[in-house]
């Protein structure tokens, strides 16, 4: 059974009102009898001056989260013994428990996880009571070599079956865990793809009057992630004091098999939540979006759909998606025969100049949003190659007796 299975799908709008002293997401819908049905649900945002706005974003988020929920298909709860439940199965009914705890913009990969987990122990057969550390040694070693995925991947799988099987222990279901138990070898240190400088020259050159061209040079100049590029907004942009604030994402994500845009207040963690200086680089280039942005409205209208005020938009303010800068950049880089890079290792690329132009791991790790030293370390440590000869002569000349 697999829970993205399609239903006709129930659209969810939304309005805000407010009650209290607060504001409240109203959610209205038709249920699958045509009924018209009405929800309030808090958005936490107090009313006061200035925060309808918020208010109206915390909303929206309610209403995608309500909507996917209102088209997931509920797994059943077994009607027989719960130990001769399918481990498959004992998966999905745990997953549709526990899902309202996890982040929209995460949700769907655990979904993605949780339904291969499901798919390959439900084709075994084998229940909750049966299952044995062999049979999981057994899933993550599939794993490895049917989709080629590193053990740091699949450690997202085993999060979720431990977590699973811990709940179980505590139901009374089992007697112990046997995700306990698992053996994994490490694997080989990752490495970064990245462009030089040249080629990041070469690059800002072949895509200055593409749609995605600004996206591509703030992403490299300031390491961003693409979900924060993309998150900006005028807001976050302070021309009088020269800075950038990287508080808003935008990302996609897979839920009920459908690809759903995330937009929140919150990065991904509390590191990424950073402010960086507005070289002037960067400043005429937004400068010049500006101005873009507002010719646009004037041609456009009531019709410019650039409500939330997001940096990167297209020329009908519709904001550039995920999706949408990663299939064009592509297709940038075939068509000039450059090397091909994903879109994420511009910010790698970023972090390889930096470096190599003795800037210390610490302030790369602050200046990426790093959320620890290691996680930086860990990536580009094999780029420190040059820093160590440089430190070896140092030492060399200053204890060496001169001759």
């Amino acid at each position: 059974m697999n829970i993205t299975d399609n239903q006709n799908k129930i659209n969810v709008t939304v309005s805000v009102q407010e009650k209290d002293g607060k504001f409240y997401a109203v959610l209205q819908y038709k249920d699958e009898n045509g009924k018209k049905q009405y929800k309030w649900k808090a958005t936490k945002v107090k009313a006061e001056k200035g925060n309808k706005n918020k208010a109206k974003r915390k909303a929206e988020e309610i209403r995608q989260q309500f909507e996917i929920e209102l088209n997931t298909p509920k797994v059943l709860a077994p009607t027989t013994n719960n130990g001769d439940i399918l481990f498959g199965n004992y998966m999905l009914n745990w997953f549709e428990k526990h899902k309202h705890k996890i982040e929209l913009s995460t949700e769907g990969g655990y979904e993605h996880n949780v339904n291969v987990t499901a798919n390959y122990f439900n084709d075994l057969g084998i229940t909750l009571q049966e299952l044995k550390t062999k049979h999981i040694q057994a899933y993550y070693e599939h794993l490895q070599e049917t989709r080629n995925l590193k053990w740091n991947t699949i450690k997202r799988y085993h999060a979720n079956i431990h977590k699973a099987l811990e709940d179980a222990i505590r139901l009374e279901l089992i007697n112990n865990n046997p995700a306990d138990h698992i053996e994994h070898s490490k694997d080989n240190q990752y490495i970064a793809e990245y462009y030089n400088a040249e080629e990041l020259k070469q690059l800002f050159e072949k895509s200055k009057n593409d749609l995605i061209g600004p996206i591509i040079l703030v992403t490299a100049y300031c390491g961003l992630r693409k979900s924060e590029c993309l998150g900006l907004k005028w807001d976050a942009i302070d021309f009088e004091g020269k800075t950038i604030t990287i508080k808003h994402i935008v990302t996609n994500t897979s839920i009920g098999g459908k690809r759903t845009l995330v937009k929140k207040d919150r990065t991904k963690s509390k590191s990424s939540c950073r402010t960086l200086h507005l070289i002037p680089e960067i400043e005429e280039l937004l400068l010049k979006e500006k101005a873009k942005q507002e010719k646009n409205k004037k041609i456009f209208g009531n019709t410019y759909k650039n409500k939330e005020n997001y940096i990167f938009t297209d020329e009908e303010g519709e904001l550039i998606k995920p999706d949408r800068v990663c299939r064009r950049f592509n297709k940038l880089l075939q068509d000039n025969g450059m090397r091909i890079i994903r879109f994420h290792d511009l910010r790698h690329s970023c972090a390889s100049i930096l470096l190599a132009n003795n800037v210390n791991m610490k302030q790369i790790q602050v200046y990426l949003g790093h959320s620890n030293y290691n996680t930086t370390a860990n990536i580009y440590s094999h780029l420190e190659k040059d820093t160590n000869v440089t430190s070896a002569i140092t030492i060399a000349n200053a204890l060496c007796p001169s001759i």
